[in-house]
């Protein structure tokens, strides 16, 4: 029974049954953290320390109004292209379908 309670505790985990049970001291070690400080030794992978450079190839405000103004008349356009194509007529109804026929008059043993 010592056996089964002791493999409830969280101690389990990290000795194993029999030594959850016995006491043993914990395997984990003391060994410093694994993270490192961003020391500039690795140059494979991106220091997140240090920042780009702005970027040079912005737009001014001149231009950017420019292409709002351009985006504007396009979207005009669109809503009067719009409005002359829901304008066409539509071409007379379609001529009204054949009547169904009626079902056949089907009776086993005669054809």
């Amino acid at each position: 029974m010592v056996l089964g309670v002791a493999a409830c505790s969280e101690r389990a985990l990290d000795t194993g049954l029999f030594g959850s049970v016995t006491g043993a001291p914990s395997p984990v070690s003391d060994n410093p953290s694994p993270i490192r400080a961003m020391t500039g030794e690795r140059t494979d992978y991106p220091n997140l320390g240090t920042v780009p450079p702005r970027p040079t190839d912005l737009t001014t405000e001149a231009q950017r109004q420019t292409e709002m103004d351009r985006l504007a008349k396009d979207r005009e356009a669109s809503r009067q292209r719009k409005a002359a194509t829901e304008a066409i007529p539509m071409p007379e109804p379609l001529p009204t379908p054949m009547a169904v026929p009626p079902k056949p008059n089907l009776q086993p043993g005669r054809s």
